[in-house]
């Protein structure tokens, strides 16, 4: 199950084509198991962009976060936000009838979660920068997430074809459990050091 240079390229094409709101993005992942399990390279690409922010969050300290325990508190809350909603997905697509489209959404929120995760990377980079006067980089972060929550509405109802209220639950359920678990190891690792 080796990931090639393609595998990857052709994920972040189809997330991409997928972001200009084009569903032929999900003809370029593979959506076998095996696609799905090759897919989560992609959190190991995002890892960096989080761990950036939470060294942001850190402030001057963030160089702590290089230590063992810091690093170790933060690798694994991300790769826990990273499978709530895969977990979640295994349970709740066969109660929806969806089964069978388990491994090509799986594949493409992780792909899509990429862009999320870089998105919101660039967003809150270019504030912590203070390239927006005023109040207009807290503005520009809000609009990024809520941009990037309708990107993740988009991405689920293209794979899933299911109805926009189930689409609207599952994007609140990321965003809560993905929240909690950023507080969560922001606090953990503020409280190790």
């Amino acid at each position: 199950m080796a990931v090639s240079s393609g595998d990857i390229i052709r994920g972040v094409w189809g997330a991409w084509r997928l972001a200009k709101r084009d569903t032929g993005g999900m003809a370029m992942f593979d959506i076998s198991p095996d696609g799905a399990a090759k897919s989560f390279v992609a959190a190991a690409l995002a890892f960096p962009l989080f761990a950036v922010e939470q060294a942001v969050a850190l402030g001057f300290r963030w160089p702590l976060l290089l230590q063992p325990v810091p690093l170790v508190i933060t690798a694994l809350g991300f790769l826990a936000s990273w499978l709530v909603l895969p977990a979640a997905l295994t349970w709740i697509l066969p109660w929806l009838g969806r089964g069978q489209r388990l491994a090509g959404t799986i594949v493409a929120c992780n792909w899509a979660a990429l862009l999320i995760s870089s998105a919101g990377f660039v967003a809150l980079m270019l504030n912590t920068l203070g390239l927006f006067p005023g109040q207009l980089g807290f503005l520009v972060l809000i609009v990024t997430e809520i941009a990037c929550f309708i990107y993740e509405g988009f991405v689920l109802r293209t794979a899933l074809e299911v109805e926009l209220p189930i689409v609207a639950g599952l994007v609140v359920f990321d965003a809560l459990t993905s929240e909690l678990l950023v507080a969560w190891i922001t606090g953990a690792v503020q409280a190790a050091l």
